[in-house]
C-alpha cells in the first residue's frame, strides 16, 4: 500500500444539502453522449428539485438495504484529507472523466461515501422514510431505488447538524470521479462557491454497507498455467481444495482456480521485513505473490470463482478474502491506499437518477 496525496487538516463543513439538482422520475436507460444528456436535462424527464432540501435515498437488493442522504461535498475537503480514499487511481481514467465532465457540464452519478454511524442522521432517515417515497424505481438487475425529498425546515436543519458532526467521509465507490472533480477544479480555476467546486454524493452509514472483493486473473492455459501453479507450490503452501465457491476464504488464504481444479494458497504470516503481517490479503496478493509469476494480472469480477470473465481453462483465478468496511476505513485513516480494483461496494447508486448541472449557479 502507498501513502495518499495529502495529509488531513482542519477544514469547514464536510457536506451540505444538495441545491438545484434534477431527478429522473421515469427511470430506464439513460441517454449517452454529452449533447444527448444536456438535451434530456431540459426535457420533462428530469424534474428540478428545489434546494436546499433533505434528500433520503435507499438502495435495496435481495435481503440487503442501505439508507442514507444525498449531499454535495466540497472538493477542497477531499484535498484536505477529510474525504478519504482507500484505493489508488489511474491518471488516464481521471483525465477521461474530467474531459467528459468539461464537455457535458453535468454530473450524472453521486460518489458513494461511508461515514461512522451517526444518531442524528439516522433519526432523519427514519423520520423521512415513514412516508411514501417520491421516487420508486427497480433497475434491470432487481435493485430497488427509492428516494424521499423533504422541504421540512426542521428535518433539513437536523440533517445539517448531523453532517456537521462528521469528522471524515470514506470513499466507497467513485475514487476516479472524486479525483476527476479535483482535476476539473484545478484546471478550470473554479471559484469555491461555484457548483463545480462540489461533488454530488450519497452518504451511507458504514454499518449498513456491503463490500465484496475483486478477483485477479492471470490469462494462461496449458503449460503456462501449470508453470504458474508450480511456482506457487515451490514458494508457498498450495493444496487442493474441494470447497469451491461455497465459502469466503479465511484470513491469510487465497482460493486459486484453474479449469475445474480448486486450491488453497496460504499467504506467508510474515511480511518481507520479517514482521507479522498486518496488510490485507488482496494487498499481499498484489504486492508479494502476483509480481513473481511472470504474467500481468487483470481484475476479473467480484462474484464466485465461476464469474471470472476468462474461460475456466484459459486463466488462473485468485480469490482473496474481501476486507471488511471497518478495515477499509482503517486503511483510509492510516493514510494508505490499496491497489485499484481492490474492493467492490454493492449495491450502487443508479447512474442518471440524480443529475446536477455544473453550469447552473443556483
Amino acid at each position: 500500500m502507498s501513502t495518499p496525496r495529502t495529509e488531513a487538516t482542519d477544514a469547514g463543513v464536510i457536506a451540505r444539502l444538495p441545491r438545484g439538482f434534477r431527478v429522473d422520475r421515469r427511470g430506464g436507460e439513460n441517454p449517452a453522449g454529452a449533447m444527448r444528456i444536456r438535451e434530456a436535462l431540459g426535457s420533462d424527464r428530469y424534474q428540478r428539485m428545489p434546494g436546499p432540501a433533505a434528500v433520503v435515498y435507499r438502495i435495496a437488493n435481495g435481503n440487503h438495504e442501505q439508507t442514507g442522504v444525498i449531499v454535495e461535498v466540497p472538493v477542497e475537503e477531499y484535498e484536505a484529507g477529510r474525504i478519504r480514499p482507500h484505493e489508488a487511481t489511474q491518471p488516464d481514467r481521471q483525465r477521461l472523466l474530467e474531459e467528459s465532465t468539461a464537455k457535458s457540464g453535468i454530473e450524472r452519478t453521486p460518489v458513494t461515501l461511508a461515514h461512522s454511524p451517526d444518531r442524528a442522521l439516522r433519526s432523519v432517515t427514519e423520520s423521512v422514510t415513514r412516508t411514501e417515497p417520491d421516487v420508486d424505481l427497480t433497475a434491470a438487475d432487481g435493485t430497488r431505488h427509492t428516494a424521499w425529498f423533504s422541504r421540512d425546515a426542521g428535518l433539513a436543519r437536523a440533517t445539517e447538524l448531523g453532517l456537521r458532526g462528521l469528522d471524515a467521509l470514506y470513499i466507497a465507490d467513485g475514487h476516479h470521479r472524486m479525483a476527476a472533480a479535483q482535476r476539473y477544479v484545478a484546471r478550470h480555476h473554479v471559484d469555491p462557491e461555484h457548483p463545480a467546486a462540489f461533488t454530488l454524493a450519497a452518504l451511507f452509514p458504514a454499518d449498513e454497507m456491503r463490500v465484496f472483493g475483486y478477483h485477479r486473473c492471470l490469462p494462461a492455459s496449458g503449460e503456462a498455467a501449470a508453470g504458474v501453479l508450480a511456482k506457487l507450490d515451490s514458494s508457498l503452501v498450495l493444496e487442493r481444495w474441494d470447497g469451491r465457491s461455497a465459502a469466503i476464504p479465511e484470513p491469510g488464504v487465497v482460493v486459486v482456480r484453474f479449469a475445474d481444479e480448486f486450491y488453497r494458497l496460504k499467504l506467508r504470516p510474515h511480511g518481507p521485513d520479517g514482521h507479522v503481517r498486518t496488510s490485507l490479503d488482496i494487498v499481499s496478493l498484489d504486492e508479494e505473490v502476483l509480481p513473481g509469476l511472470g504474467i500481468s494480472p487483470t481484475s476479473c469480477g467480484n462474484g464466485p470463482p465461476e464469474s471470472c470473465r476468462h474461460p475456466a481453462d484459459e486463466a488462473v483465478l485468485f480469490v482473496a478474502r474481501p476486507p471488511s468496511v471497518e478495515q477499509i476505513m482503517a486503511v483510509s485513516d492510516a493514510g494508505l491506499v490499496m491497489p485499484p480494483k481492490s474492493t467492490w461496494f454493492a449495491p450502487k447508486p443508479a447512474p442518471g437518477l440524480f443529475l446536477r448541472d455544473l453550469t447552473d449557479p443556483t
